[in-house]
This record gives structure tokens, sequence and C-alpha cells, in this order.
């Protein structure tokens, strides 16, 4: 792939440490991080952070003499960012939502640990989790998409490739009978 004569002196700015690099990047690259993030349930202040995390993993690389582009610096900080705000979403996703499946599927899972008060929250997660990957692809994109990104029925409906939202919500139902089943089978 050709690289862009402008990525390559950005790039090239970088190493040095030149401000105006960091400044350009800025401008031409934070709204797609700020839309992205926004999109998938942050905010500016998350949006800010990621750049920046972001922006110095691009630093860091230039700093490697074998470091070449194989993409777009665009690509480069959008699959960087994205990367780096989905796994933010992940970990937040464990410590927050569990209390979304132990709701829908009805079963207290306290039940199932001894009473250990840091180590529960952790176990009770990783039960969850483990069912989960039990189940199939569309149960698990349905479930994860609904509680963890909290996407609407009508996306994910779209995304999932069902007739409506309503279709979506009855296979919802059925992925968490089906949820429930398994960490019952657990007792």
């Amino acid at each position: 792939m050709k690289i862009n004569p402008k990525d390559i002196s950005i790039i090239e700015k970088l190493r040095t440490g030149n401000r105006h690099a960091f400044e350009m990047l800025y401008k031409e690259h934070f709204n797609m991080v700020y839309y992205f993030v926004l999109k998938n349930n942050g905010n500016k202040e998350d949006a800010k952070d990621i750049f920046q995390e972001t922006i110095i993993i691009l630093f860091e690389k230039t700093k490697h003499k074998d470091f070449s582009l194989s993409c777009t610096v665009k690509t480069f900080i959008y699959s960087i960012a994205r990367n780096l705000w989905l796994k933010k979403l992940r970990n937040k996703s464990k410590q927050v939502h569990i209390a979304d499946f132990e709701q829908y599927i009805k079963v207290d899972i306290n039940e199932h640990f001894e009473e250990k008060e840091e180590d529960d929250d952790d176990e009770k997660i990783n039960l969850i989790m483990e069912k989960v990957k039990l189940l199939g692809e569309k149960c698990k994109a349905l479930l994860t998409g609904f509680y963890f990104y909290k996407k609407s029925m009508q996306l994910l409906a779209t995304e999932l490739d069902y007739t409506n939202a309503a279709n979506a919500k009855n296979q919802k139902y059925k992925c968490l009978k089906q949820l429930q089943k398994l960490v019952l089978e657990n007792e």
C-alpha cells in the first residue's frame, strides 16, 4: 500500500517531538474518535482520554526504528482508539452490568458462592460470562449488545438481521432462558 506523503511527514515530525504534529493530529482526527466514543456510550471526557492514549501509543511506536505505517494515520488512530474504547467498555461492563443479567435471568447467583467480599463479584462475572460463551453467536451478540453496550432493539434487529425489533426482543427472551438454564445447571 502506498502511504500518503502527508502521513509520512506527520510520522517524521512525531519522531522528533514536533508540537505542531500533535496539534495537527488533534485537529484532523479528534472528531472521528469523539463521534465513535459518543456513539458507543461514552462522552467527551472519555473521548479525550482515549484520544490521548491513542496519540501516546502512536508516538511510542514512532520511536522504534523499525516502525513504518502499513495504513493511513487516520486508520491507525481509528483502530487504536476503537480497540482502547472497546476494551474499556468490556471492563466497565463486567463490573457495572452484572446486576442486569442477574435481574433478567431471575437467579440469585449469590447462593452459589461463599461469602467473600472482594472475590464474589469476580466469580459472579466469570460464571455468567462463561455461560454466555456457551450460547450461539447470535444470542451472544444480542445479549451483550443489549445489556453491555445498551444498544436499542431496533439497532440490534438491523445488525443481526432480524425482521424487526419485536422479533429481536422475542429472541432476546429465548436467549435469556437459555442463559438461565445454563446458570442453573451450575447448582
